[in-house]
């Protein structure tokens, strides 16, 4: 007896079947349920989504011996014909190797007549686009007034190709790529009901790799389970696709986000040793810091893929700054466009790694999050605390480092070698106390918003290097008018624009120009 592969052995038999496409299904039944099913219909989707199965179940809900119905019986003579392949009035056609205009003269020539045994005759055109525009003119007047007996469902897997006449007379079903856990799900319950041993983790990775067509999946399936004796485990499906464990990606990561370089010599020796495809392995790379973004910005609730599941991922998240992740993830796409023309792809990827290992953004992820005003607390916010702890450091700094003077805080922050948003904290930063080598700092409530934590964690490890006499930095957020770096400037730009606009006022040449011409100064 031959074997009869998965996929088709377990393509669905009723619409409630049907894996990721119930935006088809749904609208398929309604019209069924109302019988008021258009008389052409086009469903168009990558390969292995269902298209020829979806127009197969509705020809079996229209020639069904229970009459037009919503889900077919797949008990009567015309359903067991269908499921079968031999209903004489579903005529299914190849449109790839039947494109001419001669066998749709010859197809047409047949709808004249009545159905030998079904309610409908249906005409099943699979890779429609690929037909010549000599075949779509002939079969254009038939499409739009077929007679009452016809059917005609059209399937292809690129519809941009098939002439606006044609699609115009069609009621278009988009159907969608599958996602991996309608894949996982379906594949599970055919591994049980053959009795199969199998690995979840296996199942996952057949998954994945499908991409997304339930046919792939089920054809992997196959042939995982051709690898060895009839079971599934994730060793033997990871060398049949030639993919490698992801723990070796997150070695390699985690020794760029340490900066550790013997142990990155050694996860990417671990990984030459295995041949893998480089190219999924930056994916894997840029799929697992996308995991880390993701808990980074959203939070670790939710699950986005199986990589969030591993601990590590959460541990990265909160350790490592949003913009390194942001930047490692964008070298490992990038680098994905450059890997196929380096002289090997394995040099092609130890230089993405090398990258990412090299150029990281200097500023630190801070983990302490400024605490929000309380109603005990109206006025006062304490914002982030630093403390020196390395004894030796500070004794070498009141030897040879600058001492603060209070009365110099804003000549020393003009002075500061600071950029960007740690600048703009520290500018916006009043003096407020030196005690017991502790510096204590306030802000103004309306310039609450430059209290970034990784500018917050800067600045303090700044100031604690910057001065030998301070061992503790204390931001607080309080209503004060004293004097800041930003508010001398401020004023600075308010007097030099007063005195520009009375310089302009009194300009004799000015002066004769507005006398001219009537006109007057606008402020600013």
């Amino acid at each position: 007896m031959s074997y009869l592969v998965l996929a088709r052995k377990w393509r669905p038999k009723f619409f409630s079947e049907v894996s990721g496409q119930d935006h088809v299904v749904k609208a398929l039944q309604n019209s069924l349920k109302q019988n008021k099913a258009h008389h052409a219909f086009l469903f168009a989707g990558t390969r292995g989504v269902g298209k020829t199965t979806i127009a197969r179940l509705l020809a079996k809900a229209l020639n069904c011996e229970q009459g037009v119905v919503a889900e077919p019986c797949g008990e009567c003579k015309s359903c067991l014909a269908i499921d079968e392949g031999h209903f004489m009035d579903l005529i299914e056609v190849d449109a790839a190797s039947q494109r001419g205009i001669d066998d749709t003269r010859d197809l047409l020539e047949n709808t004249q007549y009545t159905p030998s045994s079904g309610r409908y005759k249906v005409y099943l055109i699979d890779e429609v686009h690929q037909l010549t525009k000599e075949a779509f003119n002939a079969l254009l007047k038939t499409l739009e007034e077929p007679p009452p007996h016809m059917k005609f469902l059209l399937a292809t897997t690129e519809s941009e190709k098939i002439p606006i006449t044609v699609l115009s007379r069609c009621l278009k079903f988009n159907l969608k790529k599958i996602s991996e856990e309608n894949i996982s799900k379906r594949m599970t319950e055919i591994c049980k009901e053959e009795g199969i041993e199998f690995e979840d983790k296996a199942i996952d990775m057949i998954s994945q790799a499908a991409d997304g067509s339930m046919r792939d999946g089920l054809s992997l399936l196959d042939q995982a389970l051709a690898f060895e004796d009839y079971n599934l485990t994730a060793d033997q499906v990871s060398t049949m696709l030639g993919t490698i464990d992801v723990n070796f990606a997150l070695n390699i990561l985690s020794s760029v986000l340490t900066q550790d370089k013997n142990s990155l010599i050694e996860a990417l020796d671990a990984v030459d040793q295995l041949y893998p495809d480089y190219s999924d392995l930056l994916d894997t790379i840029a799929s697992l810091t996308q995991s880390i973004a993701f808990h980074q910005v959203i939070g670790s609730s939710e699950k986005t893929n199986s990589n969030d599941n591993n601990p590590l991922i959460e541990n990265f998240a909160e350790t490592y700054s949003p913009e390194l992740i942001q930047l490692i993830y964008q070298m490992a796409i990038t680098s994905k466009r450059d890997i196929n023309i380096a002289p090997t792809t394995k040099e092609g990827f130890t230089m993405a790694i090398l990258r990412m290992f090299a150029f990281q953004p200097s500023e630190p992820k801070s983990t302490n999050s400024p605490v929000k005003p309380t109603d005990n607390q109206p006025n006062i916010n304490t914002s982030t605390t630093a403390v020196k702890s390395n004894t030796k450091e500070t004794n070498e700094k009141e030897i040879n480092g600058k001492m603060l003077n209070p009365k110099q805080w804003t000549a020393d922050v003009s002075r500061m070698n600071l950029t960007g948003t740690v600048k703009q904290l520290v500018s916006h930063c009043m003096f407020g106390d030196l005690k017991d080598q502790t510096l204590k700092l306030y802000i103004d409530p309306e310039n609450e918003h430059h209290l970034i934590n990784r500018a917050v964690v800067t600045l303090n490890e700044y100031l604690l290097n910057y001065y030998a006499n301070i061992s503790k930095v204390n931001i607080q957020v309080l209503k004060t008018n004293g004097t800041t770096l930003a508010k001398k400037k401020s004023e600075a730009t308010e007097e030099q624009k007063i005195m520009n606009q009375s310089r302009i006022k009194s300009d004799p040449n000015l002066q004769e120009y507005m006398d001219m011409f009537d006109a007057t100064i606008e402020d600013g």
